[in-house]
Order: C-alpha cells, then structure tokens, then sequence
C-alpha cells in the first residue's frame, strides 16, 4: 500500500434494487397459520399442545451462556440482537410442551412472538424486540418476559420453527451500531442518513431498506468499542485515514454487520477490525469475519471473509511494551473454543497460544501519546500490511 492510500479519490456511488418481499411474507405467513392450524387441532383432540425447533447449544458446559431447558434464567442470557459468542454448539431439538410446568410460559411466549410476526407481516409493517418487550410488561404476561433475553431467544426459536431469519419476522432488534465519515445511505422511504454529523450515526436495518450508498472513503475501520469509537472521532481518525469508522459496541448486531458486508462487498472497500487482545475481542472479530453460530442459517447474508485483523495482535504487546494481566479461567475456556473452531489456522493459532500469556485492551496500546492509534499504530499496520 503506497503513500496516496488516503487520498481523497472520486466519490463512489452505487444503488441497489429494491427487492420484493411480498412471497418472503406470504410464505411466512403460511407458515404461521400452518403451525397454528396444527396447534389448534391437537387441542381439539384433546393434547396439550407443543411445538418444538432446532437450537443451537453451547456444548462447552463452562459458558455461562449455555442454554437448559430446565433452567429458564439462561433463557435470557443473551447479547444485543440475540446474539451469542461462537462458541463449539451442536444442533438441539427444543421442545415448548404446554403440559410441562416451565413449558407453559415458553410456549406463551413463542405463541405470543408468532402472532404479532403475523399481524405485522400481514400489515407489511416492523416493530422492535424493545417495544415487544415493554408491550408484555404487564399484568396479564410480565411473567413471560423476566428481561429483554427472553423476547431476543423467542424471535429466535420461532425463526428457527418456520425456517427462516429472525429479521425476516419484521420483529427487529433495536439498532446499536455507529458509523461515522464520509458515507450517505438512502433508505426506501427517501430518508437520508449522513454518517459525517459528530459523533456518528445509528446504524440502520440495511436488510432491503437501503437504495443506495455514497461514499469517498478508501476503507472500513471497525473497533470493537463505543470508548475507542469516540476516542478515534475525537482524533479525526476517518480523515486521516480516509476509511468509514465503525463500531458495534461489543458483539455487533445484525444491523452492523450488515453494513460491514454491503460496504464490503457492493463498494468492494478493504475491512479492518481493532479488538481488545483478549478472547473475547477474538471472538467478536470472529463474528465478523466468520459468522455467529446462533445465526449459522443466516450467515450467508452476514458473513464478511474480507475482514482483517489488523489488531490488536499479542505478539506485538511485548515489543509495544505494554503491560499485560493474566487470563481468568472464564478467559481460557472461551480461547480453547476459539482454538477448536475449524476456520483457525497457523496465524491465529500462533497468536492466540501467545495469547495465553496474558491479555491487553486497546486503551493500553493507545496511552502511549494522545494520537498514537491514529498517527501511528493503525497507518503503519494498514501501510505494512501487517494483518491476519
């Protein structure tokens, strides 16, 4: 990569077909009336009714997010958007059963999620997982809801019932992703969002709402936090670097990693991710990168393979002369997960057994001078090609 990597070039423009979700909803639609028709007629016979999905499941037993049926407080152990870390899963048919005594809420819930999929679908309108959310807190159904997780895991299961992705429900997570520089995006009702105003932009469902992306940016930074985001804004980092900065505040959601691929793929710019040195940065930059496993039906429209890790890499900790902690037990099973994973290889194996050393956050690295991410880390890694 030369010196004129972050000039400003020609803007670059693209649009993008609306497409037609009219035989997406139907199909849904029969698919919901279908599994209620079948409800209603093991009622008739006089069954308890149930229904069941396939899940995934945590089978590193030590993940506090494992999900057991007979533990309903993990029903809400979730991130934003219902996603998971990637951890080693294997595929779990869930049963709702009526007739079982922690069985009745979970079926009420999924019952309640596929109703209002309906109404809105049919109405060819959204409403949010937040909304859904405080519409059941109260009286009659606040036992269903003891958090937001448990909506996030419903949308989900129900998702996995009818075959298809949880945003294709029209019940979508409430966006928590930024993008800040020099990008426009123009939705299908002609608003216009310009991620140069200060501070960034919320992230919006890209999923056929977007018609078309303008842009003079080289690349696509993503830090994995909201206080590096604000700290890079405040350094004037998309200048600089000429890129679009981009956080999803920890695991990203849908939204963000949406974007992340249509700037990837549609404006054919370069991705580069910044991550704590830690397991759990690895992994968010996996999510990216490889996909979640929660989503793992979904990941063709989510996945990203450009990404690169530009850092930050444990082998460079030492020479950077900063100082590292320990790993916790909770931080070495998550990274012998990540070790087990089949899209690992030499690269990310050296790293992550330096790893084992001992771990960093991003804040480490960037106290060395007010401007050392921007002036100095990020142009020589980006310009050295020093990325995995």
């Amino acid at each position: 990569m030369d010196g004129e990597q972050y000039e400003r070039t020609q803007e670059i423009k693209i649009d993008i077909p609306v497409m037609d979700s009219a035989d997406t909803r139907a199909r849904i639609i029969a698919r919901i009336e279908s599994v209620t028709s079948s409800i209603i007629q093991q009622i008739c016979s006089n069954q308890l009714p149930s229904i069941s999905c396939s899940v995934l499941k945590n089978s590193n037993k030590t993940d506090s997010q494992t999900y057991s049926q007979n533990d309903s407080s993990n029903f809400a152990s979730r991130t934003p958007d219902g996603e998971e870390s990637d951890e080693e899963r294997v595929d779990r048919k869930v049963v709702a059963n009526f007739a079982a005594s922690r069985g009745k809420d979970k079926f009420a819930l999924m019952m309640t999620v596929m109703a209002t999929a309906h109404r809105l679908l049919i109405t060819n309108t959204t409403a949010t997982r937040r909304s859904l959310y405080y519409d059941l807190k109260n009286e009659e159904t606040s036992n269903l809801v003891l958090g937001q997780g448990y909506v996030d895991r419903a949308v989900n299961c129900v998702a996995n019932l009818l075959n298809c992705a949880p945003w294709e429900l029209n019940i979508l997570a409430t966006s928590k992703g930024l993008a800040a520089g020099d990008l426009t995006l123009t939705l299908i009702d002609n608003r216009s969002i310009d991620c140069s105003v200060p501070g960034g932009a919320l992230i919006p469902c890209i999923n056929s709402n977007v018609t078309s992306v303008r842009t003079t940016a080289k690349m696509v930074l993503i830090v994995e936090k909201d206080a590096v985001f604000q700290k890079l804004l405040e350094d004037d980092c998309m200048s600089m670097l000429n890129c679009i900065l981009v956080t999803g505040k920890g695991y990203p959601d849908v939204a963000t990693r949406m974007l992340v691929k249509l700037l990837a793929e549609k404006l054919g710019l370069p991705v580069y991710v910044v991550v704590d040195a830690d397991p759990f940065g690895v992994d968010i930059m996996c999510v990216y990168r490889f996909g979640s496993s929660t989503l793992s039906k979904e990941n063709e429209s989510l996945v990203c393979p450009n990404v690169r890790w530009l850092g930050i890499h444990p082998s460079e900790l030492q020479p950077l002369g900063v100082n590292t902690i320990p790993l916790t037990e909770f931080d070495l099973s998550k990274l012998t997960a990540i070790e087990s994973r089949p899209y690992m290889t030499p690269r990310f194996f050296k790293e992550l057994e330096i790893m084992r050393k001992g771990k960093a956050e991003i804040e480490n690295v960037s106290s060395f001078s007010r401007k050392f991410l921007t002036s100095m880390y990020l142009p020589c890694k980006i310009k050295g090609q020093d990325y995995i």
